[in-house]
């Protein structure tokens, strides 16, 4: 069975400081997925220069991390590229 990917409603971004920006945060983003409402996600930019988001996880006491929501690859790129919209990013590369 082929499932469809969650829709991307409302975002709001708060760009990161400055400093931040420099090491590689862009921002801190809240949606509504799928009627969800998702706070913590953040906007990255890896070494090679792609945007991508960041969901918000725990650690655990041995310091593994453990995220609150998983997705399949097509549903995360299709959640980024939603995001990406919404916030004026065309595409995921600088």
């Amino acid at each position: 069975m082929r499932t469809h990917p969650l829709q991307v409603t409302a975002v709001r971004f708060v760009p990161a400081s400055p400093f931040d920006q420099r090491r590689g945060l862009v921002g801190y983003i809240r949606l509504c997925l799928g009627g969800v409402e998702v706070d913590g996600v953040t906007l990255r930019r890896s070494r090679d220069g792609r945007r991508l988001l960041s969901f918000p996880s725990r650690r655990d006491a041995e310091g593994r991390s453990h995220p609150y929501l998983r997705f399949d690859d097509r549903t995360r790129r299709s959640i980024e590229q939603q995001v990406f919209a919404a916030i004026g990013l065309q595409e995921a590369r600088t």
